[in-house]
C-alpha cells in the first residue's frame, strides 16, 4: 500500500529535504575551501563565487515548492542580492581576495537578515524555525566581521569555511525539527483516521 502524503504536508517535506541537502552541500563546500585555500587559491575563489549562487538556487526552489502564508518579499530580495554578490565576488576574487571577502561579508549580512525575517514569518505555521532565526542572526553578525576583517586584511577566504559549517549545522537542526514535526503530524493523522473508521 502506498504512503500518501497529505497535500498540506508537501511544502513542509520539501523544506525539510532542502534543509538536509543544504547541510551536506555546505559541509562539503567548507571542507574543500579550508583544504584548498592555501594550496589552490584559484579553486577557493571559484568556490566563493558559487556559494551565493547555491543560496540563490535553494531560495528559488523554496519559492517554487512552498505555499506558506505571507509575502515572499525577503526571498526575492535574497535572490537578487545573492546574484549581485556572485557577480561582485567574480569581479574581485582573482584580483583582490580581500575585496571578495568584503563583498561576501556584505552579502552574508543581508542574507542573514532575510533568513531572520523568513524564519520569524514561518515559525507559527511550520514550527522548528528557531534554528533558522539563530542562523540568520549569526550570518548577519559574521557578515559584519567579514567586512571588518577583509578591510583590515585579517580575514581570508579560508576563514569563510567556518561560516558555512555553522550554517550547515543550523540547517541540520532545522531539518531534524521539521522531520520530527512531520512525524508527529502523521501520527496524529493516522490516529484520527483510525477513530473515524
Amino acid at each position: 500500500m502506498f504512503n500518501i502524503v497529505p497535500a498540506e504536508q508537501l511544502p513542509a517535506r520539501s523544506l525539510r529535504n532542502l534543509y538536509f541537502t543544504r547541510t551536506v552541500v555546505q559541509l562539503l563546500w567548507a571542507g574543500i575551501v579550508i583544504a584548498t585555500a592555501a594550496s589552490n587559491p584559484a579553486l577557493a575563489a571559484g568556490l566563493l563565487i558559487l556559494y551565493p549562487l547555491w543560496d540563490v538556487a535553494c531560495t528559488v526552489y523554496d519559492l517554487r515548492s512552498s505555499t506558506h502564508s505571507g509575502t515572499p518579499t525577503a526571498q526575492y530580495v535574497n535572490v537578487a542580492l545573492g546574484t549581485l554578490a556572485a557577480i561582485g565576488i567574480a569581479l574581485t576574487a582573482f584580483k583582490s581576495p580581500q575585496q571578495a571577502v568584503v563583498t561576501f561579508g556584505a552579502w552574508a549580512f543581508a542574507a542573514g537578515l532575510a533568513q531572520l525575517a523568513i524564519g520569524i514569518s514561518r515559525r507559527k505555521e511550520l514550527g522548528g524555525q528557531w534554528a533558522m532565526i539563530l542562523s540568520g542572526l549569526q550570518s548577519a553578525a559574521a557578515g559584519v566581521a567579514f567586512i571588518l576583517g577583509g578591510l583590515h586584511d585579517k580575514t581570508h577566504i579560508k576563514d569563510l569555511g567556518g561560516y558555512a559549517i555553522f550554517g550547515g549545522v543550523y540547517f541540520l537542526i532545522a531539518g531534524i525539527l521539521m522531520h520530527r514535526k512531520l512525524s508527529q503530524s502523521q501520527g496524529i493523522g493516522a490516529l484520527a483516521t483510525g477513530r473515524e473508521s
